[in-house]
């Protein structure tokens, strides 16, 4: 009876002691939506905290190189692997790019683009972000690159995007499905033969992310409950 007493007493210290450990996830600011839903489900049901910085994938490389903290990464495996940051990957789900008018503005393909009523066209990062990545390439395999070089305003992340379009500064602009749900333009998807496969995935840091609560986040992620979460914000 002592030992299983003992056992249970070393149990629930744990317990309290994983609760009370904030797990630390670094991710690409276009998932912020979905990304915190998981999280704030995350916690609720385990009981362990876990919170999550945003930025550009390049932000999101630092924040991992700099703060040792952070055990987990999640962005586009496409962005993620070349940093060589990560052991192993977990599969989420997939990006799908969007191109959403400003209020007001009718939009039927992303060819409309060429027409003169779009004089500003958003896009994300092509550098640092995903889908600024998946914007240029598109434009450029449908040949409408060039002809909308000098309309073209890029900006750090999606969710920038999506509020140079609530505010009117721009016509039209690229972002994921993500933050096409929450804008009220008209919005159409990309082909997907116009850009390359997204693949959303969690990174798993090298060395990092052996605890108890990484390893719980990884479940809870794979899991049915987690696969709603992402397929209501258009994953």
């Amino acid at each position: 009876m002592q030992r299983i007493f003992l056992a249970c007493m070393a149990f629930l210290l744990a317990a309290n002691t994983w609760a009370a450990d904030t797990l630390l996830i670094a991710a690409g600011a276009g998932y912020r939506r979905p990304v915190t839903q998981l999280l704030e489900e995350f916690t609720k049901a385990s009981g362990i905290k876990a919170e999550a910085s945003f930025g550009n994938m390049k932000q999101v490389e630092t924040q991992a190189q700099q703060n040792p903290d952070i055990a987990l990464l999640i962005g586009d495996r496409a962005f993620l692997e070349p940093m060589g940051l990560t052991e192993r990957f977990q599969h989420l789900g997939t990006g799908k790019l969007v191109l959403v008018a400003a209020r007001g503005q009718a939009l039927a393909a992303i060819a409309d683009l060429r027409q003169p009523r779009f004089k500003r066209i958003a896009i994300p990062d092509r550098t640092k972000a995903v889908y600024g990545n998946a914007a240029a390439t598109c434009l450029e395999r449908l040949n409408l690159a060039q002809p909308l070089a000098e309309r073209l305003l890029e900006v750090a992340t999606v969710p920038q995007v999506g509020a140079y379009l609530v505010t009117g500064e721009v016509d039209a602009g690229f972002v994921n499905r993500t933050e096409a749900l929450a804008l009220a333009g008209m919005a159409i998807d990309a082909p997907q033969d116009c850009y390359d496969p997204i693949e959303l995935s969690v990174g798993v840091l090298k060395g990092r992310a052996n605890g108890v609560a990484a390893r719980a986040l990884l479940d809870y992620l794979a899991s049915p409950a987690a696969r709603k979460v992402l397929e209501r914000h258009g994953m």
